[in-house]
């Protein structure tokens, strides 16, 4: 499978609950009702959580089972349907920061959760270094297509057996995890 992970950083005055509401009520309903996706899932980043990345406001995942079907979306965004997705960005996205990687990914579980970690890794045999943290399920390790500094995220579920204290602890040990909430 593969998936682009758009890394979607919030306009400079949208707090994020704004951004959040502007973009499950507008944004998400538009781009489903122009496009056509075989899995499309926003993870919302909280600033008091991630003072690291207090830009960011979603890491979006579009999933495809094929380069084909993700042709099929580069010429839908090539077309006025980009247009009108383009200019509703606008509206609530600091466009200029955003950025997307492609990644070749295998489900290692089709649990869903409602709250996951990504951690950016810098060398493949990183991105099983949270496995160890109980209440973690690793869904899947998205390695880059074109790596650069970057050779993967790793993508966890947090189910409800995790801990306060495991994830304070994985957080002070792993900067870079990035917690969000989902949403599919």
């Amino acid at each position: 499978m593969i998936k682009a992970l758009a890394f979607i950083h919030k306009k400079n005055d949208f707090s994020d609950n704004d951004f959040k509401d502007y973009y499950e009520k507008n944004h998400a309903p538009l781009a489903t009702s122009l496009l056509t996706f075989e899995g499309y899932e926003r993870n919302y980043i909280s600033t008091e959580i991630n003072p690291l990345y207090s830009s960011l406001g979603s890491i979006s995942i579009f999933q495809y089972q094929s380069i084909e079907s993700l042709k099929i979306i580069e010429e839908k965004m090539s077309s006025n349907v980009g247009d009108i997705l383009r200019e509703d960005e606008l509206k609530f996205m600091n466009v200029e920061k955003n950025y997307f990687v492609l990644t070749q990914s295998v489900q290692l579980t089709e649990q869903e959760f409602k709250k996951k970690i990504f951690y950016p890794c810098n060398k493949i045999e990183d991105l099983d270094s949270l496995n160890s943290y109980e209440g973690l399920k690793q869904i899947s390790e998205n390695i880059l297509l074109e790596p650069n500094d970057i050779k993967g995220i790793a993508e966890y579920g947090i189910s409800q057996k995790t801990s306060f204290d495991t994830l304070e602890k994985l957080i002070q040990e792993h900067p870079k995890a990035i917690i969000a909430s989902c949403v599919s």
